[in-house]
């Protein structure tokens, strides 16, 4: 994934990202101690990343993410985090056309 993928990020959240032959996408979420030594606020990220992929994967083309959690997601609402991504998501091309 890393070797073949390409990569986009934001302000709290990076994401790489590949084709796959499925008819859905899928996702893993990483938040590194980079981002916080409390697993608390590790945990809160990875929640928050989770659920902005629950919330938006009807939007998405059949791709495999993997989201990186940023030091700026500390903090943010989830509707700051869903709006990085789906501006991300759209650079990057993986939003299915309606």
């Amino acid at each position: 994934m890393f070797a073949h993928g390409k990569s986009l990020g934001g302000s709290t959240v990076a994401f790489y990202f590949c084709p796959n032959n499925l008819e859905y996408p899928r996702a893993g979420f990483i938040a590194s101690k980079r981002v916080s030594k409390r697993a608390v606020d590790r945990n809160r990220a990875k929640r928050l990343m989770r659920e902005v992929f629950r919330l938006n994967k009807h939007k998405l083309k059949p791709v495999d993410l993997v989201f990186i959690a940023r030091k700026g997601i500390l903090g943010k609402k989830y509707q700051e985090v869903e709006r990085d991504f789906l501006r991300l998501a759209e650079k990057a091309g993986i939003l299915r056309e309606e």
